[in-house]
């Protein structure tokens, strides 16, 4: 038996059942595989070294497995080493994979994570181990998929993800037919799903330099189930590329809070120095793997309180005071009036900058947050043209303050319909521009806020709808997590608008339940599911094995969903580790000295 053989032998458990797309027990030649398990052969040889660890070097570390030995590679998160390249000599259509190790922080489980490429790709995927330590602090291997590829002569590289240390063991090749290449490669036929970016932690942790740096983000949704990109830009006027009309966060700003937010803001500048859009970068990565593209506000991000005064700083909000949403006792907030026109227009500005890139629409997501208009003047003055009363006089929830919430973002989703309109006209764009919103859970915290929905669909102001659940100052304290998509169904019946139940990429709960949720709401009718804030790299938030995304990528597939919802997801291959360094793993784990 060959030592591919032996591995496969071993790391084929009773895991029986079903894999995951693109796991390396799927494919047909499986038993050709070939593992790299010497990764002293990586290069440059110079960032390679034995003994006391050194900044900026890989250390050469042994480990074993009940089968064979290898020699793998490791740096902690403050290392910062080179990227290093394996030579393959492989030739054909290849699937290709890296096995990290978990990562102990000593006593107890640490985060960990690379990022690796073809030589000849343009962008890195980033990778991690999502499982926990087994009895005894026993460490394990987690198989990552990389890529499918027809290898003729390319390196496999790899290099260091911001502040995660790594134990990479092997690089593995698993020969593919021609079909299987090209299922692998195939784009998923139940491209149902939406996923949300937030314009800013795709930033922060990973201080990006370059173009491709920021594409990272993206490498990943290919071939899943998400088909439209709804990206944020940040906040309301706060932005993450280079604006005349909005500012970007922290601009101007010399002393953070912390190390992160300074960090954001001065890859943003690095970026701005290059010459480099962020979100042109999002939009052209969006456009390579088909995917819709809709730029899209947090209506009440503005301005933040200590220690975030001059992180979250629109030049706007604290040029224009007399703008803001005042309380009905005269206590000024945080938030601008939706009621005064000069707010709405300058809204109106930000998008009219970002649809120089054509995206396929814009939007708000409106759980980011309220309020938009409070007791200020131009509220009342416009409550008291409506109604002929004094609205400080009446109760906060008098139907007639929420009608003229509701009057106000009406006047607002039509001045947004006639900006697109106007613009596409200019272009000479055959395609209407979409508008997406994120909306609330029920019927009445709608009506509180000014949404008219049902008034909005029938007007044709709104083409898609996510429904949250997670929106301060409305009922969601008070039944977490739960969505009327009844009402959201009658009011979409018979026309082009469609409502997705969102699910929080890090809150889905368990695996199995993650499923159930997302297999009834197909079952019942609804058009797919939007995710909120999905990383490909990331765990499951109840320390599961695997990847999240593995689910969350696959939330248009019924089949799977209810099959999964039943028996549970598929793990990962995961190999346990006996040797890693100087600590052979038995019953006496250690550091129990200490």
């Amino acid at each position: 038996m060959t030592r591919a053989m032996l591995f496969l032998a071993f790391a084929h458990p009773a895991a029986a059942g079903e894999f995951f797309k693109n796991d390396s027990r799927l494919f047909s030649q499986k038993d050709k595989a070939v593992v790299h398990h010497d990764l002293s052969k990586m290069e440059p040889a110079s960032e390679l070294i034995t003994g006391k660890r050194l900044k900026g070097k890989w250390k050469m570390i042994p480990f074993e497995t009940a089968e064979w030995k290898g020699t793998a590679l490791s740096i902690y998160s403050a290392t910062n080493p080179s990227r290093i390249a394996l030579p393959l000599a492989e030739r054909g259509w290849h699937a290709v994979y890296i096995g990290l190790a978990t990562t102990s922080g000593g006593f107890n489980i640490g985060g960990n994570g690379i990022k690796a490429k073809l030589s000849d790709e343009p962008v890195f995927k980033r990778l991690a181990n999502n499982l926990a330590l087994l009895e005894n602090r026993r460490a394990v291997i987690q198989e990552c998929f990389v890529t499918v590829a027809d290898l003729k002569g390319q390196s496999l590289e790899i290099a260091p993800l911001p502040g995660l240390p790594a134990t990479v063991c092997y690089v593995k090749t698993v020969p593919l037919t021609q079909a299987e290449a090209q299922a692998a490669l195939a784009p998923s036929d139940h491209r149902t799903s939406i996923a949300t970016f937030d314009g800013h932690s795709w930033i922060w942790p990973f201080r990006p330099a370059t173009a491709e740096e920021l594409a990272e983000e993206f490498r990943g949704f290919e071939g899943t189930d998400i088909g439209k990109w709804w990206f944020q830009v940040t906040g309301s006027d706060l932005v993450c590329y280079p604006s005349k009309a909005g500012t970007y966060p922290g601009e101007g700003t010399t002393d953070f809070p912390t190390g992160a937010y300074a960090a954001y803001t001065r890859s943003l500048e690095t970026l701005f120095k290059k010459g480099i859009n962020p979100l042109k970068v999002a939009r052209d990565a969006a456009k390579a793997q088909g995917a819709e593209f809709h730029v899209m506000l947090r209506p009440g991000g503005w301005a933040g309180s200590m220690p975030y005064e001059e992180t979250f700083n629109s030049k706007f909000y604290y040029q224009h005071p007399e703008w803001r949403c005042i309380d009905r006792d005269g206590t000024p907030t945080f938030y601008m009036s939706y009621a005064v026109p000069e707010v709405r227009r300058h809204l109106i500005e930000i998008f009219r900058e970002t649809l120089e890139l054509q995206p396929e629409g814009v939007g708000f997501l409106f759980n980011r947050g309220m309020p938009l208009m409070l007791w200020e003047d131009a509220f009342c003055a416009r409550f008291e043209q409506m109604h002929h009363a004094d609205a400080r006089a009446v109760e906060d929830d008098d139907p007639r303050i929420h009608a003229t919430r509701a009057a106000v973002m009406t006047d607002f989703m039509q001045e947004v319909r006639t900006l697109l309109d106007e613009t596409a006209a200019k272009q000479g764009r055959k395609e209407r521009y979409k508008i997406s919103l994120g909306t609330f859970a029920k019927e009445p915290d709608n009506q509180r806020w000014g949404l008219d929905l049902p008034a909005w669909i029938q007007r044709g102001l709104v083409d898609d709808l996510a429904v949250t659940w997670f929106a301060y100052h409305t009922s969601f304290t008070k039944t977490p997590g739960q969505i009327d998509m009844g009402y959201y169904r009658r009011i979409t019946k018979g026309t082009a608008t469609k409502a997705y139940p969102m699910v929080i990429a890090w809150k889905t709960g368990k695996p199995k339940e993650l499923c159930q949720r997302a297999a009834a709401h197909l079952v019942q009718g609804d058009p797919g599911i939007a995710i909120w804030d999905p990383q490909v790299q990331k765990g499951w938030p109840d320390n599961s094995p695997g990847n999240v995304f593995d689910v969350l990528g696959r939330l248009g597939h019924q089949d799977d969903l209810l099959r999964w919802a039943k028996n549970g997801v598929p793990a990962p291959l995961t190999i346990p580790l006996t040797r890693l360094d100087d600590n052979y793993f038995s019953r006496w784990f250690p550091n129990t000295g200490f």
